[in-house]
């Protein structure tokens, strides 16, 4: 958590850095037409290759590697971290003169942060008329969301009965559920989407007795779902739906319920202004939002596009209440929400 603050804070200090886009990178960005992919996958070939920043887990990067790979026989690079990571990653070779990364992919905000940085090239893809929230779409046209992060509400089914499933937000208040409840430690986003749809006096209201109540605070969203399976910790809040639903598939006892607003943190894909290998690089963004969406299924993902069964876009169907964590607000507001979720949850974390 704090390495995530860090890296807000080092973007939020410092000026911005515009990066002039190579003539490549925009001639290719630009291309449109019945050719487009055609002309993609030949310039892709010659170069043979693309970098790869992604926050993905490692598995899911090395079948992405070989999907992409299969399909176009373009090797795909890449390098593996965190969020803000990559963040920090970026900005410190941008800002030293280094472009060695010709696509992005992790959460919105972070990409969000670096379109600001003037590194990011808009590209004019097909594809993205295909999301399903509309809402998640940058007016600037410098990055797509590819997949959404649906927060859930996790439980083992051992610990905890399904009658006794809380059907409300102050259900959670309730005595039985002391020490008994865990949450993630960088889950800001989350938070600041919660109290502010629950109106924040009335949130952090909630969250302040929520942390008298106990709660136990882990790093790591994976981790999380699998303290969950292990019964560590009955009940925890703000995990991603993915995660429940692979231990699900394991046969682990795990279940996830949602309670309303549904939180949703948008991931998307983004090109370097600058990519050594621009055909692939815009290749594999087309792909993100195409085929690869179907890979998104295939590791229990949510992907983006609203033409696939999730439960993003059941809620979406069933006129469900839904918060999608504005990228822009969470760049701007993030000092304020990381102070107060560290102040109320984090620092009254129960061992």
């Amino acid at each position: 958590m704090r390495l995530a603050c860090f890296a807000f804070s080092l973007f939020l200090a410092a000026r911005t850095f515009a990066v002039e886009t190579s003539p490549e990178v925009s001639a290719v960005a630009a291309l449109r037409g019945a050719d487009r992919t055609a002309r993609l996958i030949a310039g892709a070939k010659k170069e043979g290759e693309l970098m790869l920043y992604s926050s993905l887990t490692q598995d899911d990067q090395l079948r992405l590697a070989a999907d992409f790979k299969s399909r176009y026989g373009v090797a795909l690079k890449f390098w593996r971290g965190s969020q803000s990571h990559i963040l920090q990653r970026v900005i410190t070779e941008t800002r030293g003169g280094r472009f060695e990364f010709d696509a992005l992919e992790t959460n919105a905000p972070q990409i969000e942060a670096l379109a600001r940085e003037k590194v990011l090239q808009r590209v004019d893809s097909p594809y993205v008329a295909e999301v399903l929230l509309p809402e998640t779409l940058p007016a600037h046209g410098e990055w797509t969301p590819d997949r959404l992060n649906l927060l859930v509400y996790a439980y083992n089914t051992n610990k905890v009965k399904h009658a006794d499933v809380p059907k409300s937000w102050k259900d959670l208040l309730a005595p039985k559920w002391k020490g008994r409840i865990g949450m993630e430690s960088t889950n800001v986003e989350w938070f600041a989407a919660l109290v502010e749809a629950m109106g924040e006096k009335s949130g952090l209201e909630l969250f302040q007795r929520l942390g008298a109540n106990g709660v136990a605070v882990r790093t790591g969203h994976n981790h999380s779902a699998a303290l969950v399976a292990a019964g560590e910790i009955p009940l925890m809040l703000g995990i991603y739906s993915h995660d429940a639903e692979r231990y699900k598939k394991k046969n682990a006892p795990v279940d996830w319920f949602v309670l309303p607003p549904a939180i949703v943190l948008p991931s998307a894909v983004a090109v370097s202004r600058r990519a050594p290998h621009p055909h692939a690089a815009v290749l594999f963004y087309d792909y993100m939002l195409s085929d690869g969406q179907r890979f998104y299924l295939e590791v229990n993902r949510v992907p983006a596009n609203k033409n696939y069964d999730t439960p993003v876009r059941r809620l979406v169907q069933e006129r469900q209440p839904i918060r999608v964590v504005n990228s822009q607000e969470a760049i701007d507001d993030y000092d304020k929400w990381q102070g107060l979720y560290k102040r109320l949850i984090v620092d009254r974390s129960q061992n």
